[in-house]
């Protein structure tokens, strides 16, 4: 793919003009969301927009207006008060990231207070304002802000940097390193915080941010696994210790070096080819992978730059791709032509959860490419190198991703920690995590959303066994604590598990090669109802060749055992003969082949159930209703309408194995 300048990539950007809309007075406003609403974010907001003024200034962009920069640091320093929290929209906050992004953009502002013209007694207010902020804000001040224990060490170190930087005080160097010594010690070793539940360290398997968050035993956090965390990391700590290093602040350090490799190696787990983050853990990663602003919050230009000095070139030219991709996505938007920026939340989706962000919120976007043009703009200069067909295997969540030139997927062992139907406090009556066990979960081809499981498991791929007195068990795993395990084999025979990893062992990456195959193994047992039920999926670089199946008791035990194949009404038809294509509705017998897709199709091929004698099989389509939750309905996380294809087997006397396998392949 072409790779993109990223200089022009700004300059050509409606973003700088459209921002000139939105400005009200010294600041700038939010725009209605989807919802109707406005949203009522003006400092977390402003503060992404201060940081693209004062770097597009020293850029001196198109479209950027002189001096719209230092009006706003005055104005957005006005939002601190004496006692170090800031003002809202509709009142005050007191949420560490909130602040420490204000004080990140006046930090930003201060160092380059002659570039974007801020006078002697307006750089004065300035300063004023993120002093008042560290040392007052009663979670950011020393000692509290300088554990480095939570999913704030971004902003924190940031805010800390500054002060240490631009305050003149040298206690604040002091304070700055023991953050930094705290945060880097949280991420490597398995300590245990504070707060409602005791949580292992921020970083387990160098895959997340961290493994659980506040939550009472009645409000469980949805933030475990939330892959945009994990991947806005490096603007903390990667952008500190290459700002370090190019300005002379403190030099090279081994340990840093050795995090920062593997962190950025952990990177590729959650960035996606299509130019967005990337997870089908849990409902709370998915939603957060595919919400706008999100989308394109985790741009690995820190990555990149650091790869690079740390002597990584092809982990440099990954994360470089994957920049080009990102901006490939945004100006792919049907919002991009008027305003520079993705909608709030592409892929059709209709989720309310976090919808009091606006798209404005994605100024952080053209605000980290400026930043890092002038910061570290050998970024620009790197080679672009598409990353090969690879695996990422979380062994800690029991999760295997899958990339390829051709596709994107993973396989999920279980859900993450908890099983969520209900958030209420998160205010959304759907949102729940996925089903650990699904065959397919999600797939991406082309830079296109092939399919999604939204909540409800009727919408995954899975086996449903209806015993004889009425009771029906399901084949995905619904808690971690079933009694399944999930193995992988890498293409040169290893069998991989979680016994064989320390979760704080550098991430396994596995690189099959273009002929390669990757392997994910899993089983789960019902002892107590004698059944096991087992998924066995083979990767290759063009293809997935699925199983999936099921092994009971001879005898009647099992009236009925069906495969359930969810399959979204884009384009969706089968063939009987392999060559002729119907609508999915008629279908009334095992196909030949299922196709779906608008420009790439997935084609299901090689479709076999297993066969006994006395063997009796139904094939049904029943379309899945468009309510809330389900694909297509609000609050879904697919927003294709599904036809739910259901083989249905009625079991002979002796029948004990049922088996299906088929082929994915794409067009």
């Amino acid at each position: 793919m072409k790779r993109v300048d990223l200089l022009r990539f700004l300059e050509e950007s409606p973003f700088a003009d459209y921002l000139e809309t939105c400005r009200n007075g010294g600041h700038y406003e939010e725009f209605p969301i989807a919802s109707g609403l406005t949203g009522c974010d003006p400092g977390g907001v402003n503060a992404q927009v201060l940081l693209y003024l004062v770097y597009a200034e020293k850029l001196k962009l198109r479209g950027v207006v002189p001096g719209r920069a230092a009006k706003l640091a005055v104005w957005l320093s006005g939002l601190v008060r004496e006692d170090g929290l800031c003002r809202t929209g509709d009142g005050i906050t007191d949420h560490p990231a909130y602040a420490s992004t204000v004080g990140d953009a006046l930090g930003t502002a201060v160092r380059y207070a002659d570039v974007i013209g801020l006078s002697e007694p307006e750089r004065g207010t300035v300063l004023a304002a993120l002093v008042r902020m560290a040392e007052r804000h009663p979670r950011l001040r020393f000692p509290e802000g300088a554990q480095g224990k939570t999913q704030q060490l971004r902003f924190e170190l940031r805010v800390y940097y500054w002060m240490a930087l631009l305050s003149g005080d040298p206690v604040w160097k002091e304070r700055f390193e023991t953050l930094l010594a705290n945060g880097l010690r949280n991420y490597v070793t398995p300590a245990a915080i504070d707060g409602p539940l005791i949580q292992p360290s921020l970083n387990p398997d160098w895959t997340w941010n961290y493994v659980g968050g506040g939550g009472l035993t009645d409000q469980h956090s949805t933030n475990t696994h939330t892959p945009a965390y994990y991947c806005t990391e490096p603007n903390g700590f990667m952008f500190v210790y290459l700002h370090a290093l190019r300005n002379n602040v403190f030099g090279r350090r081994p340990e840093l070096d050795a995090f920062c490799r593997n962190y950025i190696a952990g990177l590729l787990r959650n960035l996606g080819r299509g130019g967005h983050l990337a997870s089908d853990l849990d409902g709370y990663g998915i939603h957060r992978a595919w919400y706008g602003p999100v989308l394109v919050e985790g741009l690995p230009l820190e990555s990149a730059a650091l790869a690079a000095e740390l002597g990584e070139p092809v982990l440099a030219g990954y994360c470089r791709w994957y920049v080009d991709r990102y901006a490939d996505f945004v100006r792919s938007r049907p919002t991009y032509a008027e305003s520079g920026l993705p909608e709030g939340q592409p892929f059709g989706q209709k989720i309310n959860i976090e919808a009091q962000f606006s798209q404005l919120a994605s100024a952080r976007f053209y605000a980290s490419i400026a930043r890092a043009l002038v910061e570290f703009g050998e970024v620009d200069r790197l080679e672009s190198i598409e990353p090969p067909f690879f695996g990422s295997y979380a062994w800690e969540a029991a999760w295997l991703r899958v990339s390829t030139p051709v596709y994107e997927t993973s396989f999920a062992g279980h859900t993450c920690l908890r099983n969520i139907p209900v958030v209420p406090r998160y205010g959304d009556p759907n949102l729940g995590t996925l089903i650990g066990g699904a065959p397919l979960a999600t797939l991406f081809s082309g830079g296109e959303l092939l399919y999604a499981a939204s909540f409800p498991v009727s919408s995954l791929w899975h086996i449903e066994v209806d015993d004889h007195n009425g009771r029906r068990f399901v084949s995905c795993s619904t808690s971690p604590e079933d009694d399944s395990v999930l193995t992988v084999r890498s293409s040169e025979g290893d069998i991989l598990s979680a016994a064989d990893f320390d979760p704080y062992d550098p991430p396994c990456n596995l690189f099959p090669g273009p002929d390669g195959c990757l392997e994910a193994c899993w089983q789960r047992n019902e002892r107590r109802n004698k059944l096991e039920f087992h998924v066995h999926n083979r990767y290759y670089a063009d293809r997935i060749e699925l199983e999936f199946g099921m092994r009971h008791m001879a005898g009647h035990y099992c009236d009925r055992v069906t495969f359930v194949l969810p399959v979204p009404l884009l384009n969706a038809e089968f063939s009987a003969d392999g060559a002729t294509f119907r609508p999915l509705a008629g279908i009334d017998a095992l196909p030949a082949s299922l196709r779906w897709g608008g420009r790439r199709k997935c084609v299901v091929r090689d479709i076999r159930l297993s066969e006994h004698d006395g063997d009796r099989l139904e094939v049904k389509a029943v379309p899945l209703p468009e309510t809330p939750g389900n694909p297509g309905g609000v609050n879904a996380f697919s927003p294709h309408p599904t036809m739910q294809l259901r083989f249905e087997v009625t079991p002979g006397t002796m029948t004990r194995m049922h088996r299906l396998r088929c082929t994915l392949v794409f067009e």
